[in-house]
């Protein structure tokens, strides 16, 4: 199965592969640091805070490496994506 495959099922135009290894990813490393650095607060509010923060860290690494995605159209930060 190819990487095109894995992106080719959308949920409102985006990538629902994407979106799960964003929030997958993020959510590592929020656990990571909580048992790191804040040992003192809730694991769940972490957890929160990564899907919170997810979308927008994943809009600044696709403007940074002009990746069009349909998520930044929408939001006026990139041209259309190409479909194929």
């Amino acid at each position: 199965m190819s990487i095109q495959e894995l992106r080719s099922h959308k949920i409102f135009g985006l990538a629902i592969f994407d979106l799960t290894l964003s929030f997958v990813g993020v959510i590592i490393i929020f656990l990571l640091a909580w048992r790191i650095h804040f040992r003192n607060l809730d694991w769940w509010r972490f957890v929160i805070a990564a899907i919170l923060v997810t979308i927008p860290i994943g809009i600044v690494f696709h403007v940074l490496f002009d990746v069009d995605t349909e998520l930044n159209y929408r939001l006026g930060l990139s041209d259309k994506p190409k479909t194929k």
